[in-house]
């Protein structure tokens, strides 16, 4: 393949931002033009609820580089309050609308990180006054701007994913009575029940009421958002967010005959390449291949989509780099716990004819002698057969996330039981007890192990 000396980025967010950074490192003669529909770019999406809670930081603290710095610092020409309409791969050009109208731009090289959007119900009422969804950084500014308002008591939040779940801590944190409403019984969604039964007591112990197998019919209101219509009656409302689920951002891809994978999110290969010549697709808007399942899924993750579009980058300027894949590790806070999963559930396991067997068990994080030690919950999935780590799930008050970063480097490195219950961990009271709660639950599960 010939150089590539024009490449058009399509978003700026996560994935565009790493790689039009990297395709400008690599090549510095490379002209990069980032296209964004919206006024922000390189901002910490994931940071949005944390911003939410407390009203005296301003939202765009969450800006990490601004356009401005892009242009003058990196060399790549950021345009905000720009979208790409149309693709057109015969003619290598997008179509784009911006605050002057349309015009066709030119590219020899193309990475399409256009991300996902929020998946909303399809009732009356979504597009009240007092009725959000948490998605961009105009989404945040929109709520915290809406909570200055005195006169607001309740909020519902519909769904009861991380966002929701994140939320609720928000909403309470800013003096509001909150209700989560979800479907499901599982909470959060594919979790078993003993982590769900700590996180049904969190949210009691801090007054949030939780409705489970609710359906949402409707939202009802005059010049605000009033109250939410379920199977199960009405509720009051002041404030609605919606948290149930995204979907990809694929139109711009499928309309330009770009191949979507079984997930519906863009087919793409290790290096990221699309089904088009020269065209990338990274973040959110791609498949993610997951390591254990051998195939691509959706899975919007920031940390995957800083990865996947560092390797479009590369590549787009040469390179021959590939993305090795996920185990869908996500960690979120809730008041103060902590819950955190990474490789397959028990369902997913069984799913690819694994027979898998799982434990649980509680245990201290700090040794007995030391003060504040909390409970934590470590549940193993794992094959008996063979001892094979699947995958983990773990909630508690205090060292969750690393504990879990523990267990996503065992799976991705195909440790069994044995190989986790003799981890050489760090001692010291502070920290952990003699036995990390790892280790027991590692030592627990190999009484279950079949031995030849």
């Amino acid at each position: 393949m010939s150089a590539i000396h024009r490449l058009v980025v399509v978003g700026g967010v996560a994935a565009g931002m790493s790689a039009a950074s990297q395709a400008k490192r690599r090549q510095p003669d490379l002209e990069v033009v980032v296209f964004e529909q919206g006024r922000w770019v390189s901002y910490g999406a994931c940071g949005m609820p944390y911003n939410i809670q407390d009203p005296r930081r301003a939202i765009d603290d969450l800006v990490v580089i601004t356009p401005e710095r892009f242009r003058t610092q990196r060399h790549i020409d950021v345009r905000i309050n720009h979208r790409v309409e149309e693709i057109d791969l015969a003619g290598s050009r997008v179509r784009v609308q911006g605050p002057h109208g349309d015009s066709w731009e030119g590219f020899d090289g193309l990475v399409l990180a256009t991300g996902c959007r929020p998946r909303l119900p399809r009732v009356d009422g979504v597009r009240l006054p007092g009725v959000f969804v948490l998605h961009t950084l105009d989404d945040a500014a929109r709520i915290k701007e809406y909570l200055q308002r005195d006169d607001l008591r309740r909020a519902v939040i519909v769904g009861g994913g991380h966002i929701g779940l994140e939320m609720a801590d928000v909403f309470c944190a800013r003096g509001l009575a909150v209700t989560v409403l979800k479907r499901s019984p599982s909470l959060p969604p594919g979790y078993p029940d003993d982590i769900g039964t700590l996180l049904r007591a969190e949210l009691d112990k801090h007054g949030v009421e939780l409705l489970s197998g609710i359906t949402l019919l409707g939202i009802e209101g005059d010049d605000r958002v009033r109250q939410v219509h379920t199977d199960q009656g009405r509720l009051p409302a002041d404030l609605v967010l919606l948290a149930t689920g995204v979907q990809p951002n694929v139109e711009l891809a499928r309309a330009a005959g770009i191949q979507l994978g079984d997930s519906g999110a863009i087919a793409v290969s290790a290096g990221m390449a699309t089904s088009a010549t020269r065209v990338w697709a990274a973040g959110d808007c791609a498949e993610a291949y997951h390591r254990q399942m051998a195939r691509g899924l959706f899975l919007p993750r920031g940390t995957t989509a800083n990865k996947q579009g560092r390797i479009a980058g590369a590549n787009a300027s040469g390179a021959s780099e590939s993305f090795g894949g996920v185990l869908g590790t996500s960690v979120t806070k809730v008041f103060s716990l902590a819950v955190g999963h990474t490789g397959l559930f028990e369902n997913q396991a069984a799913e690819l004819g694994l027979q898998p067997a799982a434990v649980s068990i509680k245990a201290a994080t700090r040794a007995h002698a030391y003060p504040g030690a909390r409970q934590i919950t470590v549940r193993l999935v794992f094959a008996p057969s063979s001892g094979k780590l699947l995958g983990g799930q773990i909630a508690g008050g205090e060292a969750v996330a690393k504990r879990l970063d523990v267990l996503a480097a065992a799976i991705q490195a195909g440790w069994t039981i044995d190989d986790l219950a003799g981890l050489d961990a760090s001692y010291a009271p502070p920290f952990a007890p003699v036995w990390d709660p790892l280790l027991v639950a590692a030592n627990v599960a190999r009484k279950q192990v079949r031995r030849s």
